[in-house]
């Protein structure tokens, strides 16, 4: 591996096509300029064992990160702190919050109670900042956001009150890599669109070379899987991608897969999907 590229591996996703496990949630394993990077746990300690398998210590890394506060993507972190005392998580200040979702009746998805009780592990941030050399957390404050989080029936309790996420607690990984930006975001909650416009205002209007995470276009209904974008709604992501010229998409988790096959039908190989052990370097 050339040591301007970034090599990513996926410790866990939803599917896996080898002996490895699979689960709801999403862990990715990241290298760049010889520094070493968690982005998320997954919903159990399952992504663990995986880098197990894979050779991959991690106890040491140079940066933990949590994408935003949802079990899927904390339930495992508790594996960290045991094996390394010294382990800090970056979150969002809000990450620790309780946020619920309304699909299949209200309930809770927060970070994990024994996990987010040991609040002492988190360097809790506000606005952008660079954890490593060119690598940057950077949260999303697009005015409006709490109308996507009312659609998607996703909510956050503040106080007593429970009231649509604005994804406050929701943050990009982004690396300012020589070929461009590259942006990590598990979930995208606060729309693709919107966090590529507020990753590239934040670097100086610099290209987005690929964009890594879920696009949260995965519903349910009646029991079965759908896709819950419109046709209209797929077609304005695209055009996003295409327009501010992203050259290569990950995508898998949250997106589905009825997403994943609308967008590959108008992305083509753009764009190609997330799944447990899949190694790639940017």
């Amino acid at each position: 591996m050339s040591g301007n590229n970034i090599r990513v591996t996926v410790l866990i996703e939803n599917t896996s096509e080898g002996s490895l496990a699979c689960e709801h949630g999403l862990s990715l394993f990241i290298e760049y300029m010889g520094k070493r990077i968690l982005l998320d746990s997954g919903s159990s300690e399952a992504f663990g064992e995986n880098a197990e398998k894979l050779g991959i210590s991690l106890t040491g890394l140079d940066a933990y990160v949590l994408s935003h506060g949802h079990y899927d993507h904390s339930g495992g972190f508790d594996l960290i702190f045991r094996n390394d005392p010294t382990a800090r998580v970056y979150a969002q200040k809000e990450a620790l919050d309780t946020y619920l979702s309304g699909s299949g009746g209200l309930h809770e998805i927060s970070v994990p109670k024994n996990i987010a009780e040991q609040d002492e592990r988190f360097i809790l941030t506000e606005g952008i900042r660079e954890i490593l050399p060119r690598i940057y957390v950077i949260p999303h404050n697009t005015p409006g956001l709490e109308k996507i989080g009312e659609k998607s029936r996703l909510h956050k309790k503040h106080r007593e009150e429970i009231l649509p996420d604005d994804f406050a607690h929701e943050q990009s990984l982004v690396i300012d890599s020589k070929k461009g930006l590259v942006v990590f975001n598990s979930c995208s909650h606060a729309g693709a669109a919107n966090i590529i416009k507020e990753a590239k205002a934040a670097f100086g209007q610099k290209p987005i070379y690929a964009y890594v995470g879920g696009l949260h276009m995965k519903g349910k209904k009646d029991g079965k899987e759908i896709c819950a974008f419109s046709e209209d709604e797929i077609n304005c992501l695209c055009s996003a991608f295409i327009n501010e010229g992203v050259k290569k998409i990950y995508t898998g988790h949250c997106t589905g897969v009825l997403g994943f096959e609308k967008l590959k039908s108008r992305l083509g190989e753009r764009i190609q999907k997330l799944t447990t052990g899949l190694i790639f370097d940017l």
